[in-house]
């Protein structure tokens, strides 16, 4: 099947479409078509899948050649991505580690000073986050985040320099301004490059990894313990440790990591256009380097923005817990050498349930919303052992913490799941965008759950997280994938009664002589919204 098809007829005049940011045209008559009502775009505002098509002329991969190219694309991508969520991880756990290596003494921090370098961290997330996908949207993916990460290791270096807590909270605000680009650049790379059920099975994947770094954290506080520096505390070298793996991270990412699969080193010219019809089942495009504002409308009026938005806020919650395994472990009455050996189950449960969660959703369809729905029974349960098992019972409470590990299921399948339902580029990363602002908020407040009037066993805190970071999450998802699940049937309907659905558009461009020239293209070159492209359908 051709990629693209021009169509002789000229016009003159102005369409009137630059002006109004490529909404769809009210019709386009054409001479190698019937006369429909068909979505029109200038150049400009197309997919830039559009460009290359433009350049090359490819038919649709065979099945052989589709295997070879997702083999590569997992080859190129997926270890830059699960090492770069287990750095990101690590680097998040550093003041959690620190914690038990002598920062509070060393930086005269008390609970709530050591509260607020958690929130102050996710405040400069949140507000990082609108102008960070600005930039995804507007900059090569893979080199603006080489840039960010190069900075983020410079502030994890910059820790060890302080000694107070004005130093520290300026510095983890910083830090949190660096990282915001991290998980939406990620996200944009595996929307480019797979078809949704691969997104699905990759992103917990990835989060096993990811999560999987208490396991490393804790070696590492283990190790920095027989460090014996007079003037250099434990954690210190701590820091120095991770910001050297970020900037090794940072190096690789720019040199290797893909913007785009328009530019992908690993892949010929030829295998380029085919990556994209490979994932023509996703009914959306790559990538497009305009803002629209059309877009970014309809993802603030879309209702399922703000339910995945709610879910982000509501499952962060619960995050506070990053920053205080290590303290809450301890007061179980372990020492600080057994702590962080034992705060690596923490990443051994994490590992094996979203890799059960991968496995899962590599052999089921459309079952995001249950499987994320279930997830959270551990986690209930967890809450309710914490909040009646006697203090006596170390064992039973330390079990009740390493069980909350399905716990991190839903934030990855969710997370890509909100943006698979999502379609054109501005809209899309304005959906990335607002789920971590929810994301942020959510961590910026569930630091402050562990105020020290709640020591030592937190039964307001553990309370807040059963009900708002449990029981809402839950039947938030469940309600999501109904809504979805709707959508998609009243498409089906349409279909159904005959109503004739356009999965093809038009592209004006001039031919140098000042005449409009339409060519027809598939609609997913035309950077499209999935409420414009009624044969897009929703991945439940």
């Amino acid at each position: 099947m051709s990629s693209r098809s021009d169509i002789a007829t000229e016009s003159s005049g102005d369409s009137g479409l630059g002006k109004n940011e490529g909404k769809l045209a009210a019709s386009a008559s054409v001479t190698s078509v019937p006369a429909l009502r068909v979505p029109k775009v200038p150049t400009q505002y197309a997919d830039e899948s559009y460009k290359l098509f433009s350049q090359i002329q490819v038919d649709d991969p065979t099945p052989e050649e589709a295997r070879k190219i997702r083999n590569k694309c997992i080859k190129w991508i997926l270890p830059f991505i699960c090492i770069g969520y287990h750095v990101m991880y690590v680097d998040k756990q550093t003041l959690g580690s620190s914690a038990i290596l002598g920062i509070l003494k060393d930086a005269k921090l008390n609970n709530n000073q050591y509260n607020w370098l958690s929130s102050i961290f996710y405040l400069g997330y949140l507000l990082a986050e609108w102008p960070q996908n600005w930039a995804l949207q507007r900059f090569p993916v893979g080199k603006w985040l080489a840039l960010n990460l190069t900075i983020w290791s410079g502030f994890l270096y910059l820790h060890a320099a302080c000694h107070n807590f004005a130093g520290l909270f300026v510095i983890r605000f910083l830090l949190g301004i660096a990282e915001a680009c991290v998980v939406p650049s990620f996200l944009l790379i595996l929307s480019m490059f797979f078809t949704y059920d691969e997104q699905a099975v990759l992103m917990p994947c990835m989060w096993a990894i990811g999560n999987s770094s208490p396991i490393t954290s804790g070696l590492l506080s283990y190790g920095v313990l027989f460090i014996k520096t007079r003037s250099f505390a434990p954690w210190k070298w701590f820091m120095i440790i991770t910001a050297t793996l970020t900037l090794a991270l940072a190096a690789a990412v720019y040199f290797w990591f893909p913007d785009s699969p328009l530019s992908a080193h690993f892949l010929s010219p030829k295998e380029r256009a085919q990556a994209i019809l490979r994932i023509k089942g996703n009914h959306s495009g790559i990538e497009q380097k305009r803002f629209k504002k059309h877009q970014f409308i309809e993802a603030l009026k879309d209702p399922k923005t703000w339910m995945f938005f709610l879910h982000a806020w509501s499952q962060e919650m619960a995050n506070g817990l990053t920053n205080q395994y290590s303290l809450i472990i301890n007061s179980f009455g372990f020492t600080v050498l057994q702590t962080t050996l034992l705060g690596c189950v923490n990443g051994i449960t994490a590992l094996v349930s979203l890799g059960v969660a991968a496995w899962f959703l590599a052999y089921t369809k459309n079952t995001r919303g249950w499987l994320s729905s279930a997830s959270y029974i551990l986690p209930t349960i967890s809450s309710i052992l914490l909040l009646t098992l006697p203090w006596s019972n170390r064992w039973g409470l330390i079990t009740a913490i390493w069980i909350r590990a399905p716990g991190g299921i839903p934030y990855a399948v969710v997370m890509i799941w909100a943006a698979n339902c999502s379609a054109g580029h501005t809209k899309k990363t304005t959906v990335i965008a607002l789920y971590h602002v929810g994301y942020g908020l959510g961590n910026i407040l569930s630091p402050q759950l562990f105020q020290p009037q709640y020591k030592p066993r937190y039964y307001v805190t553990w309370g807040v997280i059963l009900g708002v970071a449990n029981v809402f999450p839950a039947l938030l998802v469940l309600y999501t994938r109904y809504y979805l699940n709707k959508e998609n049937k009243r498409r089906d309907a349409l279909v159904a009664s005959g109503k004739d659905i356009q999965g093809t558009g038009v592209v004006e461009s001039s031919d140098g002589e000042g005449h409009l020239v339409d060519h027809v293209v598939d609609n997913n070159q035309l950077d499209l919204t999935d409420r414009e492209n009624l044969r897009f359908r929703y991945v439940l």
